[in-house]
This record gives structure tokens, sequence and C-alpha cells, in this order.
């Protein structure tokens, strides 16, 4: 399995292709807006794009959703069953975040977009071809993590940081946060830990330096 990652977009979001693991297919992990770098490295490599997968369904995680669509119109798309409400009624909750939380953003990036993006977003199974996926509640109601045994990867979105973890007044809840970490606390200690924001880590450094894990 093969990771490429980029950081795009104006909060600095993680997103991942991840390939090598069934011939030409990837998968595309979380898609920030502008997309347009991640889409080209998938062209260049002649990869076969097979399914994005969403951590969660924050502002920051979905906006380049139109630009795959347009690319791929025919790829799934999967978020955590509870965070589905964040694309339906024309993305209604996801406005309402954004015209409080920031405006600027509601109004140079989501506007221009938001009649471009897809509403038909699918609940996960347990499994997401090549992860199993780990509900992780408590950033956001759906959050989920994906995980590969086999690989001794974690995709954690943004319930879990270097030395940190995701904010929970967006939709959030610090409880279930806790519960959720405990969840991943459990793995393996050399499981490699990429986040939907700053640097890659492991579980074993977080369960010793991350204040909230230990």
């Amino acid at each position: 399995m093969r990771i490429q990652p980029f950081v795009l977009g104006p909060y600095g979001t993680s997103c991942y292709t991840v390939y090598g693991y069934n011939g030409n297919e990837c998968v595309f992990i979380d898609a920030p807006f502008p997309f347009s770098k991640a889409l080209s490295f998938a062209r260049s490599e002649g990869l076969s794009p097979k399914a994005v997968y969403l951590t969660h369904g924050h502002f920051d995680h979905i906006f380049g959703l139109g630009e795959i669509r347009k690319a791929f119109p025919e790829i799934p798309i999967y978020a955590g069953k509870e965070d589905l409400i964040f694309f339906e009624n024309g993305y209604e909750k996801t406005l309402e975040l954004l015209s409080s939380f920031d405006p600027l953003f509601l109004s140079r990036y989501a506007e221009p977009v938001i009649k471009e993006m897809p509403e038909d977003v699918k609940a996960y199974g347990l499994e997401a071809s090549p992860f199993t996926v780990i509900p992780t509640p408590g950033h956001t109601p759906g959050s989920v993590s994906l995980y590969s045994e086999a690989e001794s990867i974690l995709f954690s979105g943004d319930t879990l940081f270097a030395g940190s973890v995701g904010r929970t007044d967006l939709s959030g809840d610090s409880a279930a946060l806790l519960q959720s970490l405990k969840k991943l606390k459990a793995l393996p200690e050399n499981t490699a830990v990429f986040p939907g924001h700053g640097m890659i880590t492991k579980i074993g450094t977080e369960k010793t330096s991350n204040p909230y894990m230990r």
C-alpha cells in the first residue's frame, strides 16, 4: 500500500490518495477544496479512483467533492451515517455552520462551488476496502477512522492529531470524543496515524505524549 498525502485548502487540510493495494485502483481519503493537485497526481500515475472515503462531514474536508465528481461522475462517496446531515437539503447544515464560523470562507469558497456538490453520499458499512471502519464520534457525530491491520495504518481524520485532538464546538461532543480515543488507544503502538491536520504520528507516541490519550 502506498500513500500520497496532500495539504490543501485555506485550513491546511490533509487528505490522502491511497493506492498500490490492488492493481491501479486508488481511493481518496477526504476532499478539501481545491482538489486539483490530488486529481492531477491520480492521472499522472494512471490510477483508477474507486471511492471517496470521508473521515467526517466538516466543510474543510468535503468541498472538493464537486471537482472529484466532475472528473469521475460515477465514483461513490462515503461518510459516517450520523454525518449525512451535512450533505442533505442543499448542504443546509454545512452552510449554517459556515455562516457563524467563517463567513469569508462561505462567500469566497462555499457559495461558488455548492451547486456542483453531490448530495448522494452513502453511509459506511463495516468495511471500506481496503480498510476497516472504526466509528469515532466526538469531533462530529459521524466521524470515523479508517484502519488497516495488515499495514498498521490509521487515518484518524480530526479525531486524533499529533499531540492533540479535534475541536468539539462544531456539532461535536467532548465525552464521545474521549470514548473514541479509548478505541484508538487500544490499537497496536506501531500503528502509523495519518491525521486530518498536522504531522503523521504513531499510536505509541500519542499514548505517551498526548494528554488526551494518557
